[in-house]
């Protein structure tokens, strides 16, 4: 669910664009998805792609490889964390709307380098009216799901040995 998740829209960019002279105003969007916004979101959906695989493939193991499965659990569950931690850290780094250097008003088509005002430049997320959207907030959601579903599992496997080998 989270990698067909990180092709939908994480950010979202818009803006007014007021005219010269008639002073009518357009409202433009651009969204982009993890992949094309953030290589911190992009690392946090491969690590959480990679600790629910792992996690599945280790639970599917644990009769050949009755000790190692444990351990590796705790793993992926670090890496799940991980993932939930870098995507977090990525979104509050972007500079908020208030903040100096954002953008305000531009008389140019173009910025410098050859990109357009509107242009979404990965990894130079700048906010304007809104930046995070409906496809990060629900990532976050799997993401923290798949943590506590870890995390569960763990706490239930302990339970269950420390029972078993209490009787």
């Amino acid at each position: 669910m989270l990698l067909a998740d990180s092709f939908l829209p994480w950010y979202r960019l818009s803006w007014t664009v007021s005219r010269y002279g008639s002073g009518q105003q357009t409202r433009h969007v651009n969204t982009a998805t993890a992949w094309h916004s953030s290589s911190g979101w992009s690392l946090a959906v491969l690590l959480g792609v990679i600790a629910a695989v792992g996690y599945v493939t280790c639970r599917a193991g644990t009769n050949r490889w009755p000790t190692l499965p444990a351990r590796l659990r705790r793993l992926f569950l670090l890496t799940a964390t991980m993932s939930l931690l870098v995507a977090t850290v990525s979104w509050l780094t972007i500079p908020s709307v208030d903040a100096p250097g954002g953008y305000g008003f531009v008389a140019a088509d173009e910025i410098a380098g050859g990109v357009r005002f509107g242009d979404i430049v990965r990894d130079h997320l700048s906010a304007r009216e809104t930046n995070v959207t409906w496809g990060f907030f629900i990532a976050v959601f799997i993401t923290m799901a798949l943590v506590l579903l870890m995390l569960l599992d763990i706490v239930r496997r302990t339970d269950r040995r420390a029972a078993a080998i209490a009787g």
